[in-house]
């Protein structure tokens, strides 16, 4: 609460605010001046000129340049950036979205997806300020697929969503046909092969229509794989040589081909049948050998590795996959070094040199970490701009907006020196008020905490995810399932949103908030986990206060990482227990255990949620004048035979204030 005082001194602080106020106003009414109006220039969209045949030709003697030696020639070669600088000097943006349309595809297929990403938006950016919606299709299929190697399916799914819907509305069958396949590709990525089968027969149906030989050999391609995930190998055969059948009829078939003999090679494998798995994964390797695709060549070695490593045959296994590795690494694709890298650890331990499987092991881990890290830099970054846009939580401070053009620059050099202006106008009259500073500083610091607290509380990731399932029930008239998920999650919303606002909530209210939380991602997931919140009777739930979402970052952490790759049932159970005058938390779940999940690998690195919540305890010890704990254990530590981590808090017992007089605490 304020004291007349304070409410004396921030009635100052708010007149001398609305002066600022009105004379940045007035100041900004003389610093705009006709130069920050665009003027129109020469420039006509798509004007045929000398600059753009010259630019065609360069393109086109990239592509002939670029297709004679991939693997060591940069993407982004001399030629492109001559067209690059004659694009940039006349102003032909369409051409230079054409040339990081042309960069960003090198990119993606060298597996370097941050940079794949940058150039595709580079020419998005150009088609949405011309409107070229025929071109923006294309880039968002592409860039959805860039999204979707890197396993970042809400996004990928968002772009070929909105590539649908603009080639629906020009009758381009040809981007139809690729955003369908890319929505397929999706649910095969979410192993909901029935979905993906459906999305593949849709896009298989135009290409027919199109008389598309390459549509129809990939579409039949991708349901092959999607009835190998269902494990019914002869329906994936027939459609693996319907695709290579397909393919032959195409100019350039034999990367085709090869990528056939590959899935082939992998349904053979699953039918037990080992000497055909070899004899057509061997052709595969042949062809991309033959072709000079690295990459190819690295997936060939790899599934090579692996059958032989699944026949017993460890000497072939380790062969081909050290090969595999190689190449992997001489083009810098992370995943076929972390793959290759895996199994080879898989073949020593076989083999029983445990000397070896533990070196491999290492090495694969971090490669495993490198590869985590360049997926999740532009995946980050694009859910902080969707969550800014969308304006999902109004409690956080809004960032630095976008700058739009260059043209901005000049603005905010004028506005810097309004702002310079303004502070020495604060600083002036700031000296009466100094009094204040020490009780000023601790309010700032608490609002600072409360913005750290509600990024805390609701995981951005989680949100976006929640609200693109929410996107897949509806595409596929799941009612039932999207009005459940939608009421569970308006729920859990209103509940973060009010309890934001308090430093304490009962157990009663925390324990609703976890219901939900863990009511949605049970539905998130296709094999649900079990769980249990349990109160000891002891407790007076509806009066005993905690620190809001105090457990909702472990809960999270538990089944987004303990039960990734767990194959049998999960189970996660939460406690509240009164313990003499203490109330006891514990978070039990069986997954793999902090030492194994990728947060925890590193011992130098504290997690930011574990950070954040030390804090908290601090501030909750100098409120109540009473020590905490707060400890996190890997069960395995404890009995080598138990799985799982053991989450425990220790915090003393609080008490609303009607009920403070007569309980102890």
């Amino acid at each position: 609460p304020f004291t007349s005082l304070d409410i004396f001194a921030l009635t100052i602080l708010g007149c001398m605010g609305r002066f600022c106020v009105i004379f940045l106003f007035i100041v900004l009414c003389f610093s705009c001046t006709d130069s920050d109006v665009e003027q129109p220039g020469n420039y006509t969209p798509g004007e045929e000129s000398t600059d753009s045949v010259v630019i065609s030709n360069l393109i086109d003697n990239s592509k002939e340049y670029y297709n004679k030696d991939s693997v060591d020639v940069s993407p982004f070669d001399s030629y492109l950036k001559e067209a690059e600088e004659i694009a940039s000097k006349g102003n032909d943006e369409l051409l230079l979205a054409k040339i990081y349309a042309v960069v960003g595809k090198r990119f993606r297929n060298k597996a370097m997806y941050n940079d794949a990403v940058n150039y595709y938006r580079k020419a998005i950016e150009i088609a949405e300020r011309h409107k070229r919606f025929d071109l923006l299709a294309g880039y968002y299929n592409e860039i959805g697929v860039v999204y979707r190697r890197m396993d970042q399916n809400p996004v990928a799914l968002d772009y070929h969503v909105n590539a649908m819907r603009l080639a629906e509305s020009r009758n381009d069958s040809f981007n139809i046909e690729v955003a369908l396949n890319g929505i397929g590709n999706i649910n095969l990525n979410l192993k909901r092969y029935h979905s993906a089968i459906e999305y593949f027969r849709r896009s298989l149906e135009i290409s027919l229509k199109e008389n598309n030989f390459l549509g129809q050999a990939i579409n039949n391609n991708n349901i092959g794989e999607a009835f190998l995930g269902l494990n019914e190998p002869d329906s994936a055969l027939h459609y693996f040589f319907l695709s290579l059948e397909q393919n032959r009829k195409r100019k350039n078939h034999l990367i085709g081909e090869s990528i056939c003999f590959n899935s082939i090679g992998d349904a053979y494998v699953e039918k037990g049948h080992i000497g055909m798995a070899l004899k057509y994964l061997k052709k595969a390797l042949d062809i991309n050998k033959k072709e000079g695709d690295k990459l190819l060549e690295a997936v060939s070695y790899n599934h090579l590795g692996e059958t032989y490593l699944k026949a017993g045959d460890y000497k072939n296994a380790i062969f081909y996959l050290d090969e595999g590795f190689r190449i992997a690494k001489k083009i810098g694709s992370l995943f076929r070094m972390e793959e290759a890298l895996r199994l080879m650890t898989q073949a020593y331990e076989l083999q029983g040199d445990y000397k070896k499987a533990l070196s491999y092991l290492k090495l694969k881990n971090i490669y495993k970490d490198s590869l985590i890290n360049e997926k999740n830099l532009h995946y980050i970054s694009t859910l902080e701009i969707i969550l800014d846009s969308e304006k999902q939580n109004n409690k956080i401070v809004l960032l630095s907006r976008e700058r739009t053009n260059q043209k901005m620059k000049i603005r905010q050099q004028r506005i810097f020196i309004i702002t310079i202006v303004l502070l020495t106008l604060i600083l002036s009259f700031s000296i009466a008020l100094i009094i204040y500073q020490n009780r000023l500083r601790s309010r700032v610091k608490a609002l600072r905490y409360q913005q750290q607290l509600l990024r805390s509380q609701m995981n951005p990731h989680f949100i976006f995810n929640a609200l693109s399932a929410i996107q897949v029930y509806i595409m596929e008239n799941d009612k039932e399932k999207a009005s459940r998920f939608l009421t569970d999650f308006a729920k859990l919303m209103r509940h973060v949103l009010k309890s934001s606002t308090n430093d304490y909530i009962t157990i009663r209210d925390e324990i609703e908030i976890i219901g939900y939380y863990l009511e949605l991602q049970q539905l998130r997931f296709e094999k649900p986990f079990k769980y249990k919140v349990e109160t000891d009777d002891q407790l007076d739930a509806d009066n005993i206060l905690i620190p809001p979402m105090l457990t909702q970052p472990f809960l999270e952490n538990a089944i987004e990482h303990g039960f990734k790759y767990q194959e049998e049932e999960s189970f996660l159970n939460v406690s509240f227990k009164k313990s003499g005058s203490s109330l006891v938390i514990e978070i039990d779940d069986n997954g793999q255990g902090i030492d194994m999940m990728t947060g925890f690998k590193n011992k130098d690195h504290e997690s930011m949620a574990l950070k954040i919540t030390k804090e908290r305890l601090e501030i909750l010890e100098r409120d109540v004048k009473k020590k905490t704990s707060f400890s996190v254990t890997d069960k395995k530590r404890v009995n080598p035979f138990e799985k799982g981590t053991l989450v425990r808090f220790v915090l003393p017992l609080i008490f609303r204030k009607k009920e403070k007089n007569n309980q102890d605490g």
